[in-house]
């Protein structure tokens, strides 16, 4: 598939024009111009691209790209060798941030709200989610998170014995806890903790879980690498570089 045609595409389905984002979306690097071959993970980094050279991709598709608005602009350390293996081997480089939170069907909250039988959706600050669920105890609650991500979550357990009511901000949205609170919600699920998470969980009568940054934003680049191989017949595969954070 054409290179310009594909980020086209993926840059419309993904609504990218409506997002005030941290760096560009969509191409970062642009590599050869015909498609056949994608490598998709979470975040852009030196092991994911020599993974996508060894697996003659044409084009890598992450989550958190190499660009970001707060970087310095120097092109030197890591930075340097990223971009070195990306440009000897005319590979392509895509980044969605934003826009894979939030999409309704590929979004990080919105697939996790699905498996985890959410009804009722609404959002849930900028990205998130927040939606019931049929009764659960605390402790199946955790063992579904754990379950999903594939984790062993951080779990503040301080809200009641009965949860229905839950919120969902993948990545590091430990801020949104304080909202989670003011909508008085049961449970509030993201990537990962800050200092005062505890405190706050504890005051506010809700049980808070940080099932980690990566774990949390794994499953919305997979989601949209199986929609470009079943519409496009393009080869994709996912690299799964598990990070503890």
């Amino acid at each position: 598939m054409n290179r310009d045609m594909l980020i086209d595409h993926l840059n419309q389905l993904l609504a990218v024009d409506t997002f005030s984002d941290y760096g560009p979306q969509g191409l970062q690097v642009e590599g050869r111009s015909e498609v056949r071959s994608i490598v998709t993970g979470v975040s852009a980094g030196a092991e994911l691209f020599e993974k996508a050279v060894e697996r003659k991709a044409d084009m890598i598709i992450v989550h958190h790209g190499l660009l970001w608005d707060r970087d310095p602009r120097v092109i030197k350390g890591p930075f340097k060798k990223r971009i070195k293996i990306l440009l000897e081997n005319d590979l392509s480089l895509l980044s969605y941030h934003l826009p894979l939170d939030k999409h309704a069907e590929f979004g990080n909250n919105a697939v996790a709200a699905k498996k985890l039988a959410l009804r009722e959706l609404k959002d849930f600050g900028d990205v998130g989610i927040q939606g019931v669920c049929p009764e659960l105890s605390p402790a199946e609650l955790v063992q579904q998170v754990a379950k999903l991500y594939k984790c062993d979550p951080l779990v503040f357990e301080y809200g009641p014995s009965s949860v229905k009511k839950i919120g969902l901000c993948s990545g590091g949205a430990a801020r949104d806890l304080l909202l989670a609170i003011d909508l008085g919600l049961d449970a509030y699920i993201t990537g990962e903790a800050a200092e005062p998470s505890l405190y706050l969980a504890k005051e506010g009568n809700i049980h808070f879980i940080a099932a980690g940054h990566y774990a949390t934003e794994r499953i919305g680049i997979q989601q949209l690498g199986d929609y470009l191989r079943s519409r496009f017949e393009l080869q994709v595969e996912f690299i799964d570089l598990p990070n503890p954070i």
